[in-house]
């Protein structure tokens, strides 16, 4: 029987194959609370709560200035208007990105340039980035994926050096940290998703976050029509004031929340013992937010792996977006620029959930799909 056929525990202990709940069903005790007084207050994006909201938000990563977005696109669209730039300069981004990361910088007229990342990680290979910097260079962005840490204090070290912006896209990085610290503080900016399958969920949003006081007007200008001055380029991106107060009510649940993906992190790695896999590493000083469990495939195609926790009913993003080097999307090609180490790691990994929503039922379910797999060409095929 191949390992795609192979039920989880087969024989006398066989468990019928289920599905896992995916994704987290982001709902909270405080949410009515919270909406009533947006329906009181003000619903625009300049409503009193959209401003206690980002707030809270700079409170909660320890920053300056918190702008509240309606997308994590629409924060790194932004994010770009911290700085000063010229259409046709670069930006060096990573090929493991999302497209939503690229996009704004296509329609800001910025060449995107894509560097490769380091063997294992998400972070850029630093030799790589540092000889594609140049004069036409203006920013780096910095996407760390699924939650897990990548080097960007090296990443940091070298922006500051060669005398660019780093920008970091943590849609997928809201509890991550690198040497005890929130990713946010290695960037002049940080942009972060607030879209109903993220970590934390208003729906649709986002949010940009820095110290500079004067990034941070700038931004706010951009997000509000150049404040209606007519004096700078601006249009609406702000998020309104329902979405800011479900914010608002799921900030506090930040913490109690990563308690318990990370938790369900160590149950799910002590009961996996399967040498066909293993944990994507973390890099030093990292540490995982628990977003997801990001599994990479030992000698063989990852693909094998997505396809077979699928039919058994363990959903992986892989598996959504069937991950693939941006360059090689049809809007992308005329930047084509091969990274290797960028594609062996798309096609090596699988994401498995690990949000609040799993029982312990889920976890041990999980753990014996995973166990029972060996790939096509593994001697001695899957395992009872």
């Amino acid at each position: 029987m191949s390992a795609l056929a192979q039920p989880p525990g087969a024989g006398a202990q066989a468990r019928p194959l289920r599905t896992v709940p995916d994704p987290y069903a982001h709902r909270h005790d405080e949410d009515p609370r919270y909406f009533e007084r947006a329906l009181q207050t003000g619903l625009s994006g300049t409503a009193d709560i959209v401003g206690e909201y980002e707030r809270a938000l700079a409170a909660h990563f320890g920053s300056a200035h918190a702008i509240a977005v309606s997308s994590g696109c629409a924060a790194v669209m932004a994010a770009l208007r911290a700085f000063d730039w010229t259409p046709g300069q670069r930006v060096i981004v990573t090929p493991t990105a999302p497209i939503c990361t690229v996009l704004p910088l296509l329609d800001a007229g910025l060449v995107p340039v894509f560097c490769d990342v380091a063997r294992d990680s998400f972070g850029f290979d630093q030799a790589d980035l540092d000889a594609l910097i140049d004069a036409d260079t203006c920013a780096v962005i910095e996407v760390p994926m699924w939650g897990y840490p990548v080097a960007a204090d090296a990443t940091r070290a070298l922006a500051t050096r060669r005398g660019v912006a780093l920008i970091m896209d943590l849609a997928h990085a809201y509890q991550t940290r690198l040497h005890g610290r929130k990713l946010p503080a290695y960037g002049d900016v940080a942009c972060f998703s607030t879209h109903d399958g993220k970590y934390m969920s208003t729906g649709e949003g986002g949010s940009v976050i820095t110290d500079d006081a004067a990034a941070a007007a700038r931004i706010r200008a951009y997000t509000r029509f150049g404040n209606l001055e007519g004096k700078t380029l601006g249009v609406n991106l702000k998020l309104n004031g329902l979405q800011a107060a479900l914010g608002l009510a799921r900030v506090p649940a930040l913490d109690r929340d990563r308690e318990i993906r990370l938790r369900n992190r160590e149950t799910l790695l002590g009961l996996l013992d399967n040498p066909h896999f293993r944990e994507l590493p973390l890099c030093a000083g990292g540490e995982a937010s628990g977003y997801a469990l990001l599994l990479q495939a030992v000698g063989h195609d990852g693909r094998e792996l997505v396809r077979y926790q699928v039919a058994h009913g363990v959903p992986s993003d892989i598996d959504k977006y069937d991950n693939t080097p941006l360059y090689r999307y049809p809007l992308l090609t005329g930047y084509a620029r091969e990274c290797p180490n960028a594609t062996a790691l798309l096609r090596s990994l699988t994401t498995v959930p690990l949000h609040p929503d799993l029982s312990r039922d889920d976890l041990e379910y999980i753990a014996a799909v995973l166990n029972a797999y060996a790939p096509a060409n593994a001697a001695g095929e899957a395992r009872a």
